[in-house]
């Protein structure tokens, strides 16, 4: 004979674990965002609170067309030096497709930002697309993180460009399948906005957020004024623009809360005595 034992608790499932990041983009374009991006990373390393930081893109300014290597290297240091949060990075178009030479700068790129997350010891394994390795994702807490190669800027190859759109499409659409289970949330972090000389990515986007059915950020720069727009091309999707990086602009920091009635918080930093953004 069995004999069977009911405690008269209702079983109680674990709240969803916060996950806490910084994120910027489309800078420092001068000296003076420079010095305030080290201040930032110092003052954001102090308080501790984020996981990770990432950059998406743009890190150098439009307006010269020829930029040297040594400003990658520059720029690259500037997020390593004092930093001990792991960070990412996804490419802008003023840093490639908008200079002289793409290729050459290409290579700079790769060369110094491509798997920018190896000088820190990660909480998690990143994933890595194969024929793109520019395109990662990871999973950290039930917050599923996608980076893409999504840029605005000179289409130089308009073939090229629909099969990085159609690579973008497949990578989100796959890591949303695999991780539909246990993620609460996706991020999806690019450099410019999904739509943009074709429809191509938005319609794979739209279609992918439908199976995917949780709560998406699209998190970009490239415009460089902010805005939060909820339910942008998917009922699932909140769209958010960034401000470029300048004293007066500090990287942004974003928790990703697991409540789907209000998936995302995010904090401007505006107006903080210890930002130094007090007016």
């Amino acid at each position: 004979m069995s004999v069977g034992f009911f405690c008269g608790c209702a079983l109680v499932t674990p709240a969803p674990r916060q996950v806490v990041f910084t994120a910027m983009g489309c800078g420092p374009y001068d000296r003076a965002a420079e010095a305030a991006l080290e201040r930032f990373i110092k003052l954001d390393n102090q308080i501790a609170t984020s996981q990770f930081v990432v950059h998406c893109g743009d890190i150098v300014t439009g307006r010269n067309t020829d930029w040297p290597e040594s400003q990658y290297i520059r720029v690259a240091e500037i997020l390593k030096n004092g930093n001990r949060i792991p960070t990412f990075i996804v490419p802008g178009d003023n840093e490639w497709n908008d200079q002289t030479d793409p290729d050459r700068h290409w290579g700079y790129w790769e060369k110094h930002f491509l798997e920018f997350e190896r000088h820190w010891k990660l909480p998690t394994p990143v994933m890595r697309q194969e024929n793109r390795p520019e395109n990662f994702a990871f999973n950290l807490d039930g917050t599923l993180v996608i980076g893409i190669n999504k840029v605005g800027g000179k289409v130089h190859d308009a073939d090229e460009w629909k099969r990085r759109l159609s690579d973008n499409g497949h990578w989100i659409a796959m890591q949303f399948e695999k991780h539909r289970k246990e993620a609460h949330s996706a991020v999806i972090l690019a450099q410019a906005r999904a739509p943009g000389n074709t429809d191509q990515f938005v319609d794979s986007l739209i279609a992918s957020a439908a199976t995917f059915a949780k709560p998406i950020l699209y998190l970009h720069a490239d415009g460089h004024k902010w805005f939060v727009k909820e339910g942008n091309w998917a009922t699932n999707i909140t769209h958010v623009q960034m401000d470029l990086i300048s004293s007066n602009f500090p990287p942004i920091q974003v928790t990703v809360t697991g409540d789907p009635s209000s998936p995302w918080l995010f904090a401007r930093r505006q107006n903080s005595t210890f930002w130094g953004t007090a007016r």
